[in-house]
């Protein structure tokens, strides 16, 4: 028998994603951020530089101006469009999927909610807004970052290995991911060490080898003077402090972030030695979600799609649980309907920019650490 709640979570996908083609039909020069993608993989091919002056603009590693080659290419340009949003969103509904799978088995083995995609897309796709609006990287990294962590729970190495190497592609600052499971799981790192050839590979797909190398330089120094973007709303921590007039020295905050991520691999090390890689697997997850958000410090308020698939996650599994916990999945699941702030409307998004998003997130963290029962194989 047909689920009904698949049905109806597949229709809301596809409702979500036929209003966004709508919306680029009739207003094809509207695109967010793919310009930027479109100008690096154009220049790439002419052998001009991708990374002009100043701290916006270009700001991935030349393998991903080679691969939206691919999306650059298709003609006319509003379907390419199309099509970038489609990879992007499909993949997120995939790793959604992937994640209700584990929802929806027992530890008898027998399914126990078939409501479970529903509820993950209900909960996890109102962030997903603003970057499928944008057709920003955030999206398919969200998605790869969740499939990865379900791969090293599941003990699948290289698929694991290829999707963080893909994340890093898709943004360089995902290499803390990267970094952490190489740390922690030993298993990994020849797996990852493969992956270091391809990639650097793909980026020199050029017909001239020493244009491809300026270029990993100039994408080496345009990271440098990006760490401090200039007139950018960040909406990490001290963007919210920032928001409240409370400012922040750099070596102070520079301090902090480097601070939270020795704190993330010591966390996932201990968890991983403590619950093996189920849990090291959720710690990873969890640790690289709040990295990339709010101790980023060029984290926008439509990036918090990374952390929306974890919270709908554990928002469901408390819901299952017996006793006197499903409050906390209540919290988590307000929480998601909070981080789609930017997109109800002006007035909202006025009173909510930059300070908002990494509150819920900060608040709500505490329910995290602790890995669900539905985590596991």
């Amino acid at each position: 028998m047909r689920n009904r709640w698949n049905t109806l979570a597949i229709t809301t996908l596809g409702l979500v994603f036929g209003g966004m083609c709508l919306y680029l039909l009739l207003n094809p020069t509207r695109t967010g951020v793919v310009p930027n993608y479109r100008f690096a993989s154009q220049h790439w091919w002419i052998m001009e530089s991708m990374y002009p002056g100043g701290t916006h603009g270009y700001l991935y590693l030349p393998q991903f101006a080679v691969l939206f080659s691919l999306i650059d290419w298709i003609r006319p340009p509003v379907v390419g469009e199309i099509a970038w949003r489609a990879f992007s969103f499909g993949l997120f509904g995939w790793a959604l999927w992937k994640l209700a799978q584990l929802l929806k088995v027992s530890q008898e083995g027998i399914e126990a909610d078939p409501r479970a995609y529903a509820y993950l897309v209900f909960l996890a796709v109102p962030a997903s807004l603003a970057s499928i609006n944008n057709g920003q990287t955030n999206l398919p990294l969200s998605a790869c970052l969740v499939l990865a962590a379900v791969g090293l729970m599941k003990e699948k190495w290289l698929l694991a290995s290829v999707l963080l190497t893909f994340c890093i592609i898709l943004k360089p600052i995902a290499l803390a991911a990267w970094l952490l499971a190489f740390a922690v799981f030993p298993k990994m790192r020849i797996p990852l060490g493969m992956m270091v050839l391809p990639v650097v590979g793909i980026g020199f797909v050029n017909p001239n080898p020493g244009y491809a190398w300026s270029q990993w330089l100039e994408f080496a120094d345009k990271c440098f003077r990006s760490y401090s973007p200039e007139n950018l709303r960040v909406s990490d921590l001290f963007g919210m402090l920032d928001k409240w007039g409370v400012l922040s020295p750099a070596w102070f905050s520079s301090a902090v972030r480097g601070g939270a991520c020795l704190a993330a691999l010591f966390f996932v090390w201990l968890r991983k030695k403590r619950g093996g890689n189920e849990e090291g697997a959720w710690a990873l997850w969890m640790a690289s979600a709040l990295v990339l958000t709010i101790f980023n410090p060029r984290v926008e308020t439509n990036s918090y799609v990374l952390v929306s698939p974890l919270l709908a996650f554990a928002a469901v599994s408390y819901w299952k649980k017996e006793g006197g916990v499903r409050w906390k999945g209540a919290v988590l699941a307000i929480a998601c309907i909070g981080l789609m702030c930017d997109g109800m409307g002006k007035p909202i998004y006025l009173a909510t920019d930059v300070w908002l998003k990494p509150l819920i997130v900060l608040l709500v963290s505490p329910l995290l650490f602790r890995m669900q029962e539905s985590w596991r194989e």
